[in-house]
C-alpha cells in the first residue's frame, strides 16, 4: 500500500532491515523468557525513535522491518537510524542484570533500489549484512554491488560445503612463538588456509564466519586439531619435540557437549602430551559466562590442556572471567603492539595487562610484532614471548622446519 501511494505521489519510502546483535548470547545465557522481554523492550525502543506514520513488525527471531513512507532522501532514513542506535546506548534492565543489546541496520529505498516490496525488504537485509561484516551496532544503506557480494557468499558457501567433503583443499600454516630474551622458539599458532581450485587462496577472514553460520566449522576444526597434531609429530622425528602448539577454536564449539572427546581423539591417536596442545579462545566466549562453558573449560584445562585468551583487551576485558575460567595464558592484541610507543595509551595498557598476568600467574605473549621497538618495549614491560613478521610470517610445514633448523643454528 505505501509503494502505491508512494509512486502515485512521486515520493519516496524507505525500509529498514533490523537485527539484535548477539541476541543468541542472551536466550543462551539467561533462557527464552528472559531473551522474549528483551525482544519486547527492544522494540519499545526502537517504536520510540519512529515517527507516527511508520511502522514497525517483528519478522521473525530478532530481526525486525521499519517502514518509512514519505521521505524526501536516505538521509531522513539516517536520521531514524542515528536515533535507535543512540537509544541503544543505554542498558536494558531484564530482571537484575543489566544488558547492552546493539543492532544493526540495513536500509533500502524505493523507487532508487526497488519499486517490489520483497526485493525491498531483500536489499535491506543484504545491507544489514554488510553492517555485520563491518563489526555490528551501525547502520548501512543497500548498494547495487551488494547483490554481487550477496550472491558471492552463497558461492563461497556451496564452494566450502564441496571442500569440507572433499577434504583437500585446506592447508595448515604456522607461525613460530619466540621468547625473545633467549631467542628461541617455544611454539608455533596452526592457522588454515583455504587453497580454492579457481580463486586461489581464500582468506579465513571470508569463510569461517560462513563456516560458523552453516555449521561447518565443526567437521573443519576436526580437521585442523588432527592435522596440527599430525604435525607436532612430524616436528618430534625432526628433533623439535617440546613446542607449543596453538589451535584457534571457535566458540560455538564450547556449546557442544562432545567437545572435549572431539580434542582428545587427536592427542590420543598421536600420542600427545595435553600439556603441548593449547586452545586459543577469544574474549566473546567468555563473556557467555554459563555454567556449562565454565564448566567444559575447566574440564579441559583438568586434562592438562592449556587455554589461552586471543586479542585480549579488544572486547570486553573483565578480571571476573580471569578468576572464573582457568586460563593460562593472555595474548596481547596486536592493535596495541602496532600503536606502541613510550607515549602511548596502548604502552600504558600492555603495561597493565602485564601487571594483570603477574596476579593472576598468567603467562603472556604479545602478537604482530614488526618492528625492533615492539620488541624491546614488550621486553622491558616483562613480556618476553612474541609472534609476528619480524620474526617469520606463517610458514607451510617444509618451510616451518627448516626455520626451526636455522634457528637451533643460530
Amino acid at each position: 500500500m505505501a509503494i502505491v501511494q508512494a509512486a502515485r505521489r512521486k515520493e519516496k519510502l524507505a525500509v529498514m532491515f533490523l537485527d539484535i546483535d548477539r541476541f543468541k548470547l542472551v536466550n543462551d545465557t539467561y533462557g527464552h523468557q528472559v531473551g522474549d522481554l528483551l525482544l519486547r523492550k527492544f522494540a519499545a525502543r526502537v517504536r520510540g525513535c519512529l515517527r507516527t506514520g511508520d511502522t514497525l513488525a517483528r519478522q521473525g527471531g530478532d530481526e525486525f522491518t521499519a517502514l518509512l513512507p514519505n521521505i524526501g532522501n536516505i538521509e531522513d532514513a539516517y536520521v531514524v537510524a542515528d536515533k535507535i542506535i543512540e537509544e541503544l546506548r543505554w542498558p536494558f534492565l531484564l530482571g537484575e542484570t543489566q544488558f547492552l543489546a546493539t543492532t544493526s541496520i540495513g536500509i533500502a529505498v524505493y523507487p532508487d533500489n526497488s519499486t517490489n516490496a520483497e526485493e525491498l525488504i531483500r536489499c535491506a537485509d543484504m545491507a544489514m549484512y554488510q553492517v555485520k561484516a563491518q563489526g555490528k551496532n551501525g547502520y548501512s544503506a543497500f548498494l547495487p554491488d551488494m547483490h554481487t557480494a550477496h550472491l558471492d557468499r552463497l558461492s563461497i558457501e556451496n564452494d566450502l560445503r564441496k571442500a569440507v567433503k572433499e577434504g583437500n583443499q585446506f592447508e595448515l600454516y604456522f607461525q613460530p612463538q619466540i621468547d625473545a630474551e633467549c631467542e628461541k622458539v617455544v611454539g608455533v599458532e596452526a592457522l588454515i588456509r583455504w587453497r580454492h581450485p579457481s580463486a586461489g587462496m581464500i582468506s579465513p577472514d571470508v569463510f569461517i564466519p560462513i563456516a560458523e553460520d552453516t555449521g561447518l566449522i565443526i567437521t573443519i576444526s576436526d580437521w585442523v586439531l588432527r592435522e596440527a597434531c599430525a604435525q607436532l609429530v612430524r616436528l618430534k622425528e625432526e628433533g623439535f619435540g617440546e613446542l607449543r602448539l596453538g589451535v584457534n577454536l571457535s566458540a560455538r564449539e564450547f556449546d557442544r557437549a562432545d567437545l572435549l572427546e572431539r580434542i582428545r581423539l587427536p592427542l590420543d591417536e598421536f600420542q600427545i602430551a595435553p600439556e603441548l596442545l593449547e586452545i586459543e579462545i577469544t574474549e566473546s566466549l567468555l563473556m557467555k559466562d554459563v555454567e556449562n562453558i565454565v564448566a567444559r573449560v575447566k574440564h579441559l584445562r583438568g586434562t592438562g590442556v592449556n587455554i589461552s585468551i586471543d586479542d585480549f583487551g579488544t572486547r570486553y576485558s573483565s578480571l571476573n572471567y580471569l578468576r572464573r575460567f582457568s586460563v593460562s595464558r593472555i595474548k596481547i592484541d596486536q592493535s596495541f603492539v602496532r600503536d606502541l610507543n613510550r607515549f602511548s595509551d596502548s604502552f600504558a595498557i600492555i603495561q597493565a595487562i602485564v601487571g594483570i598476568a603477574k596476579n593472576f600467574n598468567l603467562q603472556l605473549i604479545a602478537e604482530g610484532v614488526e618492528s625492533d621497538h615492539q620488541v624491546a618495549i614488550p621486553r622491558q614491560l616483562g613480556c618476553n614471548e612474541m609472534q609476528g613478521y619480524y620474526f617469520s610470517r606463517p610458514l607451510p610445514s617444509k618451510q616451518l622446519i627448516e626455520f626451526l633448523r636455522l634457528s637451533k643454528e643460530v
